[in-house]
């Protein structure tokens, strides 16, 4: 059997896909270490020309829109691997650990204001397996029935946040920030004692 050969247009394809997964690729990096780079520096760093850069995002708010969906898409994949089975608190202390170092990748996108209600939309459905895990661990005994499952994956969220900003303010090194953002999880959802 001979493989179909490939088409100038499946190339032309392959090459645009290419582009934009190395300009967003790059934006992260470079955004990650200066926020306040330039579309122009932007496309240095990433090896491409303006106009190709401007042809995939005409301003950069949509690539900043561009970056946030991929931190959304990769919390969501995170979130997805939140076993169904077993106990819960270990899990979601892998799964904030994560989270966490997610977060540190994308800094610069946890810092910038978001006006878009489709990006909500987003983040809560990417959240949504936390909430059942939550939920679950509820049932088990394990967290607080007290606390509200949105509210508690919501907080879960707020401590990724809180620890990248520690890191990006210089407060704190990412292992202090994580063992604190470790303590407070552990404090916000066990279960009162009686």
């Amino acid at each position: 059997m001979y493989a179909k050969p490939v088409t100038a247009d499946a190339q032309v394809r392959a090459d645009v896909e290419r582009n934009r997964a190395a300009i967003i690729e790059g934006a992260i990096t470079l955004l990650g270490q200066s926020p306040s780079s330039s579309m122009q520096q932007i496309a240095e760093a990433v090896g491409v020309n303006r106009a190709t850069l401007y042809r995939h995002f005409t301003n950069r708010e949509q690539l900043l829109t561009a970056l946030h969906h991929a931190v959304l898409a990769d919390t969501a994949a995170l979130s997805e691997q939140l076993p169904t089975e077993g106990p819960v608190v270990p899990a979601l202390r892998g799964y904030l650990d994560d989270a966490i170092t997610i977060g540190e990748r994308y800094r610069f996108i946890l810092m910038y204001r978001r006006t878009d209600p489709g990006m909500f939309e987003m983040e809560a459905a990417a959240t949504l397996p936390v909430v059942r895990t939550i939920r679950r661990g509820q049932s088990q005994g394990e967290i607080d029935v007290r606390l509200d499952p949105v509210f508690a994956a919501g907080q879960m969220a707020m401590l990724v946040v809180g620890a990248v900003g520690l890191v990006e303010r210089d407060a704190m090194t990412l292992d202090a920030a994580r063992s604190q953002a470790q303590i407070a999880f552990g404090n916000a959802v066990v279960p009162a004692r009686r």
